[in-house]
């Protein structure tokens, strides 16, 4: 009995400290706010170097250390190892990866404080301006662990941290004593991997179907080659599953520390309504195989083929409906269609009549739209936050005195402000893109 209460005691510290902020781990949010992204326990992401362990009674994921994931297992809390989750638990013992960059300290400004009344607090609040220079690994959201004698934070950086490159930046943070702050990167590389690996295979992968789709005949005459189809099909199929592991982790990249996922604006719905000067054309319908489990003779499936095109708008996620005399069915176009030009759809419907296939354009300006804006609200932001770095950088470069400094405090604040303003609007940009796919 006592070494059962041992055992929950030590495992108690092991989930609780999972929520701290840690100097080992860093990258992604908790597996609790993930799920309230809507994730599965399937597509829960655990922070580099962690496990992702199921418990036995309830079916709750934890992300825990691989040696922590064998006691689990082995007391019965967490579901059986299997071969292959064996084999990642040895690679992460034996691949302990080495910090992805360095922090050094610039200078410490002492805020303006407003003006109080009562005792005077022995705490004030600085702006900790460092330098940030990675190492040979990218980090697509560098993470800092900032201490002092009386705060501690994790502060994740809106900006990327490219291999043997340095940049300047600023964190406030409270302290008795200035010489008392400090901060480290936590990131060592692994999920920034993940992820450009992730954009290579759907970089590769667009461009075998694009390859496809140029072999698809131009016209009604000619019949397009069922197998080309069936392998368009597929691809499709699995750059879907691609883009959506894509998106789920740069959503739980880019939340910032200590920030609530229902406190983000998150999209909760799709709506809009038809795209104007959009355009669609049906290619080519071709005879497929029989559908399965119908009892009308006459019913036979079709493989069609048709283009979307934009008119002076760009067009994000665009959905087409294919409609015949029996049933329709919803396209959702991978890529974006850039203005006056349009995009190649294929897709099998089951049909009586093959004259009765015509495909339309779906509501989706809302989809389209709300994307645009996010996408051009970012890109103003990421402008604005390297201009105010490098103003930063400038001043810092100089010697500061009672004109520049308060300059460069204003800085300091706008960078933050703007910092978590871009974290939280990558997330809801890529939260849209994963609902709407």
């Amino acid at each position: 009995m006592k070494s059962i209460s041992v055992f929950a005691i030590i495992l108690g510290i092991v989930l609780i400290s999972g929520t701290l902020p840690s100097q080992s781990f860093a990258d992604v949010i908790s597996p609790r706010q993930q799920m309230k992204l809507d994730f599965t326990n399937d597509q829960i992401i655990c922070a580099e170097g962690l496990v992702k362990v199921t418990k036995n009674t309830s079916d709750k994921v934890s992300c825990v250390k691989p040696s922590t994931a064998e006691k689990l297992a082995d007391n019965g809390w967490a579901k059986p190892l299997s071969e292959k989750k064996l084999e990642e638990i040895q690679s992460k013992k034996l691949k302990k990866g080495e910090v992805a960059g360095t922090i050094t300290k610039i200078a410490t400004l002492k805020q303006l404080s407003e003006k109080t009344t009562g005792a005077k607090s022995s705490t004030n609040a600085y702006s900790y301006i460092f330098e940030a220079c990675g190492t040979t690994k990218l980090v697509k959201a560098p993470e800092i662990f900032v201490t002092s004698d009386s705060e501690t934070k994790s502060v994740k950086l809106a900006s990327p941290l490219k291999p043997s490159s340095c940049y300047t930046s600023s964190v406030n943070i409270k302290a008795a004593d200035p010489n008392s702050i400090s901060a480290v990167l936590l990131n060592k590389g692994g999920i920034s991997e993940k992820v450009s690996t992730l954009e290579s295979q759907i970089a590769d992968l667009k461009t075998k179907i694009s390859d496809a789709k140029a072999k698809l005949p131009k016209s009604n005459s000619d019949s397009p080659d069922s197998e080309n189809i069936t392998n368009i099909v597929s691809m499709k199929k699995d750059l879907k599953e691609l883009q959506d592991q894509l998106r789920r982790y740069l959503m739980v990249l880019y939340v910032p520390p200590n920030t609530k996922v229902s406190k983000l604006d998150l999209p909760k719905s799709i709506t809009g309504q038809p795209l104007e000067g959009m355009s669609t054309n049906l290619i080519s319908v071709t005879e497929s195989v029989a559908p399965t489990g119908s009892s009308n003779a006459d019913l036979k499936r079709f493989n069609v083929v048709f283009e979307a095109c934009a008119g002076t708008q760009s067009i994000r996620l665009p959905v087409i409906t294919v409609t015949s005399d029996t049933e329709s069915v919803d396209v959702k176009l991978i890529n974006r269609i850039i203005p006056e030009s349009c995009q190649v759809g294929i897709t099998r419907i089951n049909a009586l009549d093959s004259e009765s296939i015509m495909p339309t354009i779906s509501g989706n300006s809302g989809v389209s739209k709300q994307i645009k804006s996010l996408e051009t609200q970012i890109s103003e932001m990421e402008a604005a936050l390297a201009d105010k770095r490098s103003n930063l950088g400038d001043l810092i470069s100089k010697k500061l005195d009672s004109s520049t400094e308060p300059i460069a405090l204003k800085l300091t604040q706008e960078i933050s402000d703007l910092r978590n303003d871009i974290l939280e609007n990558r997330v809801k940009l890529n939260a849209l893109l994963l609902k709407a796919s």
